[in-house]
């Protein structure tokens, strides 16, 4: 596996040079970059030097980048969420404009993959627009668009890959285990569908809700999700995509989220035995 850590732990602040210097200075070496506009100011030149200085001088790996699924931070408490299907056009634009924005990350900095929220398919030939924009962009960047699984009826796994399997877009797939796990569906998910999988999202919860703990915090049972990704051969991104506390302090939080590496690589050794 290819463990690193998603700068979600500090997705209630702009992103900085120091906060990826603290991430270097837990042990990762690898991260998948949040990159909702709260986060990163994409209109702004000196924040992406800063964020791809500090990744430079630290030899980090990106390995994937969470494109935005809100527009600004007033949106996201009015409960309003971008969206590439919309039947409002103004909104799909929006949304696809958004993403776009995020994919100049790609002019400064190897990225392998872009996380894009699969919105379902209720809206079809919506979603296909976007979907046709986006991959234009993405070719000339040199870079691969995954759909991430989320909660809801049509936004699973299995949703993403059927519906990739029958248009045959060229996309991968990002899988949630989170959302997964709440979906009901974690280890058929892995087994039926984990050759698809281009990286993983790894947090921990209670089955019901979308914590974003520290794995080994909630109830996922790891050895058995472990078993079921040496089955499909899996040896991509494990991205802990964890949620801090606010009234916690970075560096202890990173630490203990570094220490799971070495519980996932134990089991990792041990998933056949």
């Amino acid at each position: 596996m290819i463990y690193g850590i998603s700068t979600h732990i500090v997705a209630g602040e702009p992103l900085t040079g120091e906060h990826l210097d603290r991430i270097a200075d837990a042990g990762f070496d690898t991260i998948e970059l949040f990159a909702n506009s709260r986060q990163i100011d994409f209109n702004n030149p000196a924040v992406l030097r800063e964020i791809t200085g500090a990744i430079n001088r630290n030899q980090l790996y990106v390995n994937s980048v969470h494109t935005p699924f809100y527009a600004s931070i007033e949106e996201l408490y009015r409960g309003r969420f971008l969206d590439i299907s919309s039947s409002d056009e103004a909104l799909r634009k929006q949304s696809v404009e958004e993403i776009i924005k995020s994919l100049v990350l790609a002019s400064y900095i190897d990225v392998d993959y872009f996380i894009l929220h699969f919105p379902g398919t209720e809206n079809s030939d919506t979603l296909m627009k976007s979907i046709d924009r986006l991959h234009t962009v993405s070719e000339q960047l040199k870079t691969k668009l995954c759909f991430e699984n989320v909660p809801g009826k049509t936004t699973g796994i299995p949703d993403i890959v059927h519906f990739l399997e029958e248009k045959k877009i060229p996309f991968g797939v990002c899988f949630d285990i989170g959302h997964s796990r709440i979906a009901g569906r974690m280890l058929k998910d892995i087994e039926e569908f984990g050759v698809h999988f281009y990286t993983a999202h790894i947090h921990d919860n209670d089955g019901s809700r979308d914590l974003h703990q520290i794995p080994f915090e909630g109830g996922i049972p790891w050895e058995k999700v472990m078993s079921a990704f040496r089955k499909v051969d899996y040896k991509w991104g494990f991205m802990m995509e964890i949620k801090r506390p606010g009234d916690t302090e970075l560096e202890p939080v990173l630490e203990k989220i570094y220490r799971t590496v070495a519980k996932f690589e134990q089991l990792e050794g041990t998933a056949d035995s």
